[in-house]
């Protein structure tokens, strides 16, 4: 697994994203102030509440989004099985806890990372 993809200063950012089950809406409605195409698991419009990571996983290569999880494993290996997806991001709970202002860094740490390719994973730190 490499780093974030696109090292060069022409990188673009991350701006279509989906978040994972284990991050609230609200997240996803901070990023889209920021002026980021996100939507989150949890959304309702969204509707993959209770699906598996593998039906998140396709929607999210259909509809072009990267995915951000704290979900290391059941990504890791359904990168590694050869699921085709729009970029993984993983994320650390320790580094961005699931409080109001670990959730906020979050946001930030999010809106300045380099976008990863298509099929490639990269770590938030």
């Amino acid at each position: 697994m490499g780093g974030p993809a696109g090292d060069s200063p022409e990188a673009a950012f991350m701006t279509t994203l989906i978040l994972d089950e284990m991050y609230p809406p609200s997240l996803a409605q901070q990023l889209r102030a920021a002026g980021h195409d996100a939507v989150a698991v949890l959304d309702v419009e969204v509707g993959l509440a209770s699906k598996t990571d593998e039906d998140v996983l396709t929607w999210a290569a259909r509809n072009d989004r990267c995915i951000v999880t704290e979900n290391i494993s059941d990504f890791a290996r359904l990168a590694q099985q050869g699921f085709s997806h729009a970029g993984i991001v993983f994320v650390s709970s320790r580094r961005f806890p699931r409080t109001s202002s670990g959730l906020h860094r979050l946001a930030k740490a999010i809106a300045e990372f380099p976008a990863p390719g298509r099929d490639e994973v990269a770590w938030l730190h």
